[in-house]
């Protein structure tokens, strides 16, 4: 098969990109597993949060919520989140509110009693208070998928599921894939492999980013109680994280364990550590779980994502390392990765939020 460009890696990252690339590009998104989005995508906690991560995420954030609420407002139903932190740890507060309110003001401080009304398993005796971010979004993840996957059908893009690439080689001025189902030739790679990005990196001949895949435990339990309707915890020193997930609660560790590229299975210390976490900080007593998985987060060194052209290889495109914010930051990165591609830069409606090139640029990870 021959094509303009080769996309590996059918997670968000790689199918947000293919979405956006236009339709006079032939575009073949290559996925190793039988189905699409099956490891860190199909795994994630899927919130819609401008109060999370770097501010180089937070941006990119910011620039993809026309796309929920105004696009595709059924991919996202509004939640809340809080940060609550316990009695004798106000500096937690302060640190969220120095950090974060500048670009979002709607990040507001509320008390102890205003936190155990939203989220009854939080009692008031227990917290000095915590951080509201009123306008965050619990995401339909598999929506948002079906969502890039359409569009990019639209445009013309070849989908190749069970396509494990075995060699990348170049010939030609061409790269020559090797995959499992037969060989693809292309102009342009783009490395959407998310943890393996390092291995496709080696394969390719290419110098690799150093990424670190991290993994995480997540469980879901009955809180005895209906947690419809409230916003999602996370603990102001990110120690742990709860959310309604339908009459459930999902529950996390917020644990980052490294390993090496993988298909994360659950581990059953962090799963105890989650558990035991949970009891201390709050009034659950949690006995037993209903379910459990695990995903692997990848990040760079920095924490932001690497998006661009090689140094050494322009051919070879770098879309790695979104960490645990790829589902949010996915509508604008992929318009990123989309523009940079054809060379004509970072879409203005992307940079009006202060999201540059250089910030993304994977040159900045070998200086």
């Amino acid at each position: 098969m021959r094509a303009d460009v080769a996309i590996i890696g059918g997670g968000i990252a790689g199918l947000s990109c293919a979405a956006a690339i236009g339709s006079d590009t032939s575009v073949v998104l290559l996925e190793a597993e039988p189905t699409l989005g099956y490891h860190a995508t199909g795994r994630s906690a899927a919130l819609y949060t401008e109060c999370y991560g770097s501010e180089v995420i937070r941006r990119l954030a910011q620039a993809s919520k026309h796309y929920y609420t105004h696009d595709h407002p059924e991919l996202g139903k509004q939640c809340g989140l809080i940060f609550p932190a316990r009695k004798g740890d106000e500096e937690a507060l302060d640190n969220l509110e120095a950090d974060y309110t500048p670009l979002v003001p709607s990040f507001t401080r509320i008390s102890a009693t205003e936190v155990e009304e939203a989220c009854p398993i939080l009692p008031a005796s227990q917290f000095a208070g915590g951080m509201l971010e009123p306008g965050a979004l619990d995401l339909d993840v598999d929506g948002l998928q079906t969502s890039f996957v359409r569009t990019a059908r639209a445009n013309g893009v070849s989908f190749n599921q069970g396509a494990a690439v075995s060699s990348i080689t170049r010939a030609n001025g061409l790269w020559v894939l090797e995959t499992a189902n037969g060989r693809v030739v292309c102009e342009t790679l783009v490395n959407a492999a998310g943890a393996w990005g390092d291995v496709v990196a080696d394969l390719a001949g290419v110098t690799p980013l150093g990424l670190s895949a991290l993994a995480r435990s997540v469980f879901t339990f009955d809180p005895g109680l209906d947690p419809s309707g409230w916003p999602m915890i996370v603990d102001a020193r990110e120690q742990w994280y709860v959310k309604a997930e339908g009459p459930h609660l999902l529950g996390s560790a917020a644990s980052e364990l490294p390993g090496e590229p993988r298909d994360a299975r659950p581990d059953e210390l962090d799963i105890a550590l989650g558990i035991e976490k949970l009891n201390d900080a709050t009034a659950l007593e949690i006995r037993s779980v209903k379910n459990t998985w695990a995903g692997l987060r990848t990040f760079t060194s920095d924490r932001v994502p690497a998006v661009g052209r090689d140094d050494a290889e322009p051919t070879f495109f770098w879309l790695v390392g979104q960490g645990g914010y790829g589902i949010k930051t996915s509508p604008a990165l992929g318009r990123v990765a989309a523009g940079l591609l054809d060379h004509g830069g970072i879409p203005e409606d992307i940079s009006a939020f202060g999201v540059k090139r250089s910030d993304l640029d994977p040159r900045r990870l070998r200086r």
